[in-house]
């Protein structure tokens, strides 16, 4: 009984990550990185600079959502955009 559950736990794991790397492909890949080079260096540039801005949780909400969201957008249409002009070759 030990070894069924043990080999059912990586596939999970492996089923998981599967379907994430099917999704994560392409252009939404590139919006997702994006993402999440503009969050990290939001929430560091308001972590270093108090005083432009006060650490509260909905700053922080605000920060990923502006910062985030308008970023990955931006760079998931320019790739997508290359992709389809790639396309018509």
């Amino acid at each position: 009984m030990a070894n069924e559950t043990q080999s059912a736990a990586p596939a999970a794991s492996n089923d998981f990550v599967y379907r994430a790397r099917q999704i994560l492909r392409g252009p939404v890949l590139v919006g997702v990185i994006a993402a999440l080079i503009a969050i990290v260096l939001s929430l560091y540039g308001m972590l270093t600079n108090p005083n432009a801005t006060p650490l509260t949780v909905r700053s922080f909400l605000l920060v990923v959502l502006i910062a985030g969201g308008s970023w990955g957008l931006i760079a998931w249409a320019i790739a997508t955009a290359a992709v389809e002009a790639g396309k018509d070759e």
